[in-house]
């Protein structure tokens, strides 16, 4: 296992971290106690720091499981959790105000067995809530000490470049990192999520690596004829790109994210449903890839990234704006 630096703070994760949404039995189809501790050990074992739950996972078994099994030995892990979504229909239950912040980090330091949260996220925009209330939210509970450090998932670009500057204006705790989804065929991140966490100096963990499974390889015809079109001719592409290179699908997925260059800061989140597969998960990923085989998994899907980046973008503007395009090797990073 790998170590990266969150972002720009000075928290130090494993460069994967372990997605826990399929740890309990309360939905009919998690892993059971007994599974989950055995993923959980392994993941440990290869050297893995970073445990990604939620309080929705499992109805709160997620966040159970995780804290027994991290109870003894706290100081080895990350914890992460987050807050925002609820299973309860009440309208108080969810959402991302500072009501629900307070009461979502109490019954998740209850379910953990713990006195502090590593790092807090923001699970998804709930579209009411004022950010200053959000931030100021997130500071108070640094400084009675129950989160260490915050993140914002499934949020737009904008709210959270605006929660950067916010924060950073008034003293606040700033956001370490963006959760988003990301994969070889998912890439609407590098429209402008990618762009302002690179700006910015935000750290990147991203859900989804493998597409739910759809970019493992070995799908059998049933479950493929069951995806969305893209997929199946994405997933096609990237099986026979495996066989060229003799590397798996799941292998050149993997090292895609974690040894692109333009992604050394992206952390993938994966999950798994017993110990095999979570090892055999970190051994494919193990391993680095060439520029030529990453250039040409950056062909299998290019992300649209519409209006106004594909027309600032196009050769003709480029001209009238620089007169010598091709006397710049790549666009200048943008400033903060």
């Amino acid at each position: 296992m790998r170590y990266k630096l969150l972002g720009g703070s000075g928290l130090r994760v494993s460069e994967i971290g372990l997605g826990t949404m399929t740890f309990g039995e309360t939905k009919g189809w998690g892993a059971d106690a007994a599974q989950s501790v055995a993923i959980m050990s392994a993941f440990a074992d290869a050297g893995g720091v970073l445990l990604d739950t939620a309080p929705n996972y499992a109805g709160g078994e997620s966040e159970k499981l995780v804290g027994a099994f991290t109870r003894a030995r706290r100081r080895d892990f990350v914890i992460s959790t987050k807050y925002t979504g609820s299973g309860a229909a009440h309208v108080l239950a969810g959402g991302n105000s500072r009501l629900s912040m307070t009461r979502s980090v109490e019954d998740s330091l209850r379910r953990l067995e713990t006195d502090h949260i590593d790092l807090f996220w923001l699970h998804f925009w709930d579209g009411t809530t004022p950010l200053h209330e959000i931030l100021r939210a997130l500071d108070d509970l640094l400084s009675a000490g129950k989160i260490l450090y915050v993140g914002f998932s499934d949020t737009p670009a904008w709210l959270v470049s605006r929660a950067v500057t916010m924060a950073e204006g008034r003293g606040w705790i700033r956001p370490a990192a963006i959760q988003i989804e990301y994969n070889l065929a998912s890439r609407d991140a590098e429209r402008e999520l990618l762009p302002m966490a690179d700006a910015l100096d935000l750290g990147a963990v991203c859900w989804g690596p493998l597409a739910a499974g759809a970019l493992a390889g070995g799908a059998d015809p049933k479950r493929r004829a069951k995806l969305p079109p893209h997929l199946t001719e994405i997933a096609a592409k990237l099986d026979a790109l495996a066989k060229q290179t003799g590397l798996s699908a799941s292998a050149l997925a993997l090292r895609w994210l974690l040894r692109h260059p333009a992604r050394r800061t992206l952390v993938p989140l994966i999950g798994a449903r017993s110990a095999e597969q979570i090892t055999q998960t970190l051994a494919a990923a193990d391993g680095d890839l060439g520029a030529e085989t990453i250039a040409a998994l950056d062909a299998l899907a290019p992300p649209a990234l519409g209006f106004p980046h594909e027309m600032i973008g196009s050769p003709y503007l480029r001209k009238l704006a620089l007169g010598q395009p091709e006397a710049f090797a790549a666009p200048r990073k943008p400033r903060a």
